[in-house]
């Protein structure tokens, strides 16, 4: 198991479509319960539990452009071998229109 840190980073420029079909490739992998991202030496491997804690924000960023983010950010306990453990925290403030 790696320690504590980064263990990928990845930024690219996607089309409308480009997005949406990376998200439901993304959707299908965590259907599955199991996730990999990047490639070669970069690779991450991940199985994933059946429940997850999620934080969603969307803010205004930038000084000379103003850009609108939206961070999406999924987060899971793991054993030191990085095998999911299992919890359930409430879900709060959530829908997607």
């Amino acid at each position: 198991m790696k320690k504590p840190g980064k263990l990928l980073k990845s930024k690219a420029t996607f089309t409308r479509d480009e997005l949406a079909n990376l998200l439901e490739d993304l959707a299908a992998r965590v259907r599955d319960g199991e996730l990999t991202l990047g490639q070669g030496k970069g690779q991450v491997s991940m199985d994933l539990p059946e429940t997850f804690t999620v934080e969603m924000e969307v803010q205004n960023t930038g000084k000379r452009v103003l850009k609108r983010e939206l961070e999406l950010e999924i987060e899971w306990p793991i054993e030191a071998d990085g095998t999911p453990l299992e919890g359930r925290d409430p879900r709060a403030g959530f829908t997607v229109n």
